[in-house]
């Protein structure tokens, strides 16, 4: 949840404004034989008493922790804690060795590892899973970022019938200029400047001018009664044109209950509704003229109708924006994010190639950006393709608290945080977002990924529900379509799956279920108990077969 200064009484104002930061839940602790594991703290205890692990080790435990039991490949832990690293070999060495020291300290518990010689080790101490406790935390401070389109917030108008209802609309204006400033690349006209405009009397290409914006927010509130009601609308003033438009009614006894939300929607909103905007018009413009920001919005614009011949130019447009400033953290990015989706997607390349190669654009973009929000959520995002939920988790958290305008962070973090958790908080994320931003790119995707949450879950009925729903945003989405075929098949409706599975092969006549079980695998934290990883490969593979 937003946090922001609670108004004590109807009529007067704190000044005082809370650091805004997305609640937090911790990622779910487990027990692994005698010790308490707890991977947000990076610690186990054992007795009361704390012994402290390094984040990478940690991971080395939750991923043997998730394959209890069963071995898992020297090959798969470097692959999935250190991404292809070909130098990671002594460092999972050394992560076992640290482990096993720490476990030692249970002199009755004997081994905890076993090593499978050649092949790699087995976590034998049995393993229980517990619940996940609330947290909170913020970070402070935003990065300074070269501006790409610019906003001014006009003064919100006070329409009640009571003059004293004025602090209301201050006070949304003063929130929402506050929370647009953090946006990256997004310059906004300080509100001391924008509260001398009067829009009633001026022209918008005058009121831009005077701001040095070209986008323009104006508002109104009023209350009347119990009610209360929230307009808002977003103009273009270069083409003289209103881009988005919102109302919001609530009881009036819910107002300071309901801010947060508020301001977080319409925020949101109007930051979908810039990147639509922009995106279009760069669509209009011939390449020759387009730098390296631009080329990244209109890459980002294809996004509408996603498939593979999309996401194959979506590299070209990349490649040439990284031709034009090589140094351009946020296409950096924007290649890693690409690059791990085609695998993910069976678009392109192989993830023995394509992943190091996302890796080095994820350390070249936070090298160069590190409190870039845009470049920690690619890297929480490209690490959640390549299966490591726990470190997408820690990305995205620093990227939301540093932004949390971007719906897409949000949607992508609620997934990985599901998949780690077991809880349907992650979820709740996805569906904020959705309700949020409905128009943005990357909306049909955000159902796809409340369907993985559903299987992991326990809910394939849900979760073939919400599949549909990206199948109704983006029929063009092959990798949709097999998630949706699997959970079919896995619930017995096996004509169905059969019917998705030839309009996969018509879309996507490459794909194989054998494809289907590689992403199943990598994507350790996808499956709990019911239904199982090789449950729902089965079930695939055998509509496959009939198809």
């Amino acid at each position: 949840m937003i946090t922001f200064a609670v108004l004590s009484k109807i009529g007067s104002v704190d000044e005082r404004r809370e650091e805004i930061s997305p609640g937090r839940r911790q990622i779910a602790g487990f027990r692994v034989g005698a010790f308490e594991a707890e991977p947000q703290r990076n610690e186990l205890r054992l007795d009361g008493e704390r012994h402290p692990v390094e984040p990478l080790v940690m991971d080395v435990l939750c991923y043997l922790a998730d394959r209890a039991g069963e071995i898992a490949t020297r090959d798969e832990l470097i692959d999935h804690v250190w991404f292809f690293n070909p130098a990671a070999d002594e460092s999972l060495t050394r992560a076992i060795s640290l482990l096993r020291r720490v476990f030692a300290r249970d002199a009755a518990g004997g081994p905890y590892i076993q090593t499978v010689w050649t092949r790699g080790y087995v976590l034998v101490a049995e393993v229980h899973r517990q619940g996940a406790a609330p947290a909170v935390r913020t970070f402070a401070g935003t990065p300074e970022l070269e501006t790409g389109y610019s906003v001014g917030v006009l003064g919100f108008h006070s329409n009640s019938p009571a003059p004293d209802d004025a602090f209301l609309a201050d006070g949304i204006t003063r929130d929402l200029t506050m929370l647009l400033s953090r946006v990256p690349r997004l310059r906004v006209a300080a509100y001391s400047s924008a509260a001398r405009v009067d829009e009633r009397t001026m022209g918008l290409d005058e009121i831009s001018a005077r701001l040095g914006a070209r986008y323009l927010v104006s508002g109104s509130i009023s209350r009347q009664g119990s009610d209360f009601q929230v307009r808002a609308a977003l103009m273009d003033a270069m083409d003289d044109a209103q881009v988005w438009a919102q109302r919001i009614d609530a009881p009036l006894e819910e107002f300071f209950a309901v801010q947060d939300r508020l301001i977080l929607d319409i925020s949101t909103s109007i930051i979908s509704a810039l990147q639509v905007s922009l995106s279009a018009a760069m669509r209009g413009r011939r390449p020759f003229q387009l730098g390296a920001y631009e080329l990244v919005q209109r890459a980002e614009a294809l996004r509408l109708n996603y498939n593979r011949q999309t996401a194959l130019e979506i590299v070209s447009l990349l490649d040439q924006a990284l031709e034009i400033d090589p140094a351009d953290a946020a296409v950096h990015a924007a290649l890693a994010v690409q690059h791990t989706q085609n695998i993910v997607s069976n678009f392109a390349g192989s993830a023995a190639e394509t992943f190091p190669l996302a890796k080095r654009h994820v350390e070249t973009a936070l090298g160069l950006a590190p409190r870039d929000p845009d470049v920690l959520a690619a890297a929480g995002i490209a690490a959640a393709m390549m299966g490591n939920a726990r470190l997408a988790v820690r990305h995205l958290e620093q990227a939301a608290d540093l932004d949390p305008n971007n719906p897409h962070t949000l949607a992508v973090l609620g997934w990985q945080q599901c998949w780690v958790e077991g809880t349907p908080t992650g979820r709740e994320l996805i569906e904020t977002a959705e309700r949020r931003a409905p128009h943005h790119p990357r909306f049909a995707l955000w159902a796809h990924y409340r369907g993985h949450c559903e299987i992991r879950l326990g809910d394939p009925e849900a979760a073939i529900a919400a599949y549909r729903d990206c199948v109704e945003r983006n029929p063009n989405y092959s990798l949709n379509l097999v998630t949706l075929a699997a959970a079919l098949a896995f619930v017995g409706e096996a004509a169905e799956a059969r019917r998705v599975i030839a309009t996969v092969r018509e879309i996507a006549p490459r794909y194989h279920s054998d494809d289907y079980e590689r992403l199943a695998r990598r994507m350790v934290y996808w499956f709990g108990p019911d239904p199982s990883r090789d449950a729902m490969i089965g079930a695939l593979r055998s509509a496959w077969s009939e198809a």
